[in-house]
């Protein structure tokens, strides 16, 4: 290829890029898109707003191939997902750039990349914002390539802000990096969700120079349709019914990891190619390829799938709740529909959707007493603490003491930070705090866009019309496609079907999984606890648990007799033990019930319902467990090592039950109480130890 020299025959080589990617010898460029790419390549900064399908990819892409091709060094992109970089990747290998990505999940492969940031043979750098915080990231491996880079790309860019909706930590690092690239580096940032608020934040941190390209965020191939169904049966019927007419494939999105595998199990139950698809699952890379090449009808996702995943067919988006603001809703329904010219949004509404939202909003931020906890005893430590030392004498939840760590780690100067597995406090320990006015003002933010959905749910104008107000979109105007520009009648689920899922409901299993390794070595100095991991012969078996906290129903009703400090009742009990006669294997050969001592003698709860279990199967009922010690009670405390120890010490077997033994709880919260004396159980003889309860109070969000 001949160098090009002027303006437009560099347009003329894009265009050929563009034509040989999207495989049409006739297509053109959108509005916008060249000015993007002539702004990067010439060395500047760019923030792209634009719709989900309309491009963004093939700006940073050709602006990528067109500079590396004048000699200049390469693009280093933060991405916030292994999905999107997955996408990213394939779209770059289309432009025979050679794009590399250092993740977690390809450790294998760093020497052989670094190698070639050393030979200048890596055209886009992959890296996602957490790594950012790593010292040999920064201090090894940036400084290969920041001498010589070429572009700094910014993907999903909204994340930058503290007032966008996917706001993420490690994003403020960024201009930390902003400053280590040479002088006339461009930086490309995009997303398709920003209104005008993130627009002006992204705009101050990135740099008062930039231009924005910013378009039209009409979806023309979307069917937008809104549902309120507050029953969880009648929704998941509805669900079921039209999966199974909605052609081509799809994604259900969820707003729990709990839901996820909820609403996916109903589908199977139902005979339809379903999957689970959380932050937690192992097999994600193998479920996106799954849905990519048309071998699964639907898969059951949380937010972890709401960014980048990038399948032009998908046909229909269904939400079985609703998400916490227009932006996140707008984002994960605009995954449908990309390259053909019908697809379908349908949003659900149940009554569970305000109070998990709540929850995400109530933790959001750390208040300043906790902060002041885990930086406090970091000042105290010479020697630095691991997030282990740090859980022994902080009673907070691992994932907010990581947060505040990470928050506190972000200011210039920081007050701690982190060398290896160790977190040391700074000099400038003192002082940190989140502005109180800045959360206050956050938390306003979250409320309105509730409210905003909770709008929207109820909306009886053109429903991407006001999705598009709600992004600042100038050009909003009635799509004539949704719900409420043209209506049509909508389908109610098949009563047997509703039925089906009442029954599907109320029989699922909620499983107690035996805990495999105790959270920190030497918990005590009992033979149970003399290995990291649990030995085989101490282990518990799978355990179940009637129902779960919350649920609306047999859960909430629960919680109410023991409030009311009421024996649980017949009925209760009744259902405890068809639960347990259905759900646990070979439930005929269990010859012995124990149970959990109370905490307070005068509670009689649990000794009452191992009674009434023991009397009404006719299974002798053994008291072999005794409280000792002093312990604290455990939904007093809010981590997994502080759980642990507090029990090591706190119960002693009275009498063994040397055959299968039913252990009674009437409520589940971390499982350690249960691990720990099933484990002192199987220890004293007894070859097998089931645990059961009432309730599973985890609230897995």
């Amino acid at each position: 290829m001949q160098p090009y020299t002027n303006p437009s025959s560099i347009k003329e080589v894009a265009v050929r890029y563009l034509r040989d990617v999207v495989g049409n010898t006739n297509a053109e460029f959108r509005d916008g898109q060249w000015e993007s790419i002539e702004h990067a390549i010439s060395g500047n900064r760019v923030l792209v707003v634009q719709r989900t399908g309309w491009g963004k990819t093939m700006v940073y892409t050709i602006a990528t191939k067109l500079k590396r091709e004048k000699g200049e060094g390469p693009s280093l992109m933060i991405s916030p997902l292994l999905a999107l970089m997955r996408n990213q990747e394939l779209a770059a290998d289309a432009l025979n750039l050679n794009a590399r990505r250092l993740t977690g999940d390809n450790f294998h492969a760093w020497k052989e990349i670094k190698e070639e940031l050393d030979n200048d043979e890596v055209d886009i750098l992959m890296i996602t914002p957490e790594r950012l915080a790593n010292p040999s990231f920064i201090e090894n491996t940036l400084p290969r390539i920041a001498n010589g880079l070429g572009m700094l790309i910014i993907d999903e860019a909204h994340c930058i802000s503290d007032w966008g909706h996917d706001f993420r930590p490690d994003y403020r690092r960024i201009r930390r990096v902003q400053k280590m690239i040479p002088q006339g580096a461009a930086i490309v940032a995009t997303t398709a969700t920003a209104n005008n608020r993130v627009v002006e934040d992204v705009r101050e941190q990135l740099g008062e120079n930039i231009l924005i390209s910013r378009g039209s965020l009409i979806r023309r191939s979307l069917h937008l349709h809104n549902l309120i169904m507050d029953d969880p049966a009648t929704r998941l019927a509805w669900v079921a019914q039209a999966v199974e007419r909605l052609p081509g494939s799809g994604i259900i999105y969820v707003l729990t990891r709990r839901d996820a595998e909820r609403v996916s199990g109903w589908l199977q139950n139902m005979g339809i190619d379903a999957h689970a698809y959380s932050g937690s699952t192992d097999d994600r890379k193998k479920l996106e390829e799954g849905l990519l090449q048309n071998q699964l009808k639907v898969l059951v996702a949380t937010i972890a799938l709401g960014m980048g995943f990038d399948k032009p067919d998908i046909t229909f988006i269904i939400h079985y709740q609703r998400p916490g603001s227009v932006v996140h809703y707008y984002q994960q329904v605009g995954r449908a529909g990309r390259g053909i010219k019908d697809a379908y949004g349908f949003l659900l509404w149940g009554q569970e959707d305000e109070r998990i939202a709540n929850f995400f909003l109530k933790n959001a931020y750390p208040p300043q007493d906790e902060i002041d906890q885990v930086l406090n005893v970091l000042q105290d430590a010479q020697n630095g603490l691991t997030i282990t030392e740090i859980l022994l004498q902080v009673n907070l939840k691992e994932s907010r003491i990581e947060k505040i760590l990470k928050l506190a780690s972000l200011e210039s100067p920081a007050p701690a930070f982190k060398k290896n597995n160790t977190w040391y406090a700074s000099p400038n320990v003192h002082g940190f705090e989140i502005p109180p006015e800045l959360i206050a003002r956050l938390y306003r933010i979250r409320k309105r866009e509730q409210a905003e959905m909770r709008e929207y749910m109820e909306h009886d104008g053109c429903l991407m019309a006001f999705l598009q107000r709600a992004l600042d979109d100038p050009t909003a105007q009635n799509c004539g496609r949704c719900h409420n520009c043209n209506p049509k009648p909508s389908f109610s689920p098949d009563l047997e079907i509703v039925q089906q899922a009442r029954q599907f409901l109320k029989a699922r299993k909620f499983y107690i999984y035996p805990q495999k390794s105790w959270p920190m070595p030497q918990l005590s100095d009992h033979p149970i606890h003399e290995t990291y991991r649990i030995k085989e012969e101490y282990l518990a078996s799978f355990g179940f648990a009637l129902c779960e906290v919350y649920d609306g129903g047999l859960g909430d009703h629960i919680v109410q007799e023991k409030k009311n400090d009421r024996m649980y009742s017949d009925s209760v009990v009744i259902k405890f033990i068809s639960m347990l006669k259905r759900s646990v294997h070979n439930f005929s050969r269990l010859q012995c019930i124990t149970y959990i001592p109370p905490y307070n003698r005068d509670e009689q709860h649990v000794p009452a319902l191992a009674k009434k279990v023991a009397d009404k199967l006719g299974i002798r009922l053994v008291h072999a467990v005794s409280r000792i010690g002093t312990e604290s009670r455990q939904r007093e405390l809010k981590n997994s090592v502080l759980r642990a120890q507090n029990v090591a010490n706190a119960f002693v077997i009275d009498r063994s039950c040397p055959v299968p033994t039913l252990l009674i709880d009437d409520v589940t919260v971390s499982g350690w109480t249960l691990t720990t004396v099933a484990a002192l159980l199987r220890y004293n003889d007894c070859p097998r130890v089931v645990p059961g309860t009432l309730i599973q109070h985890n609230l897995p969000y």
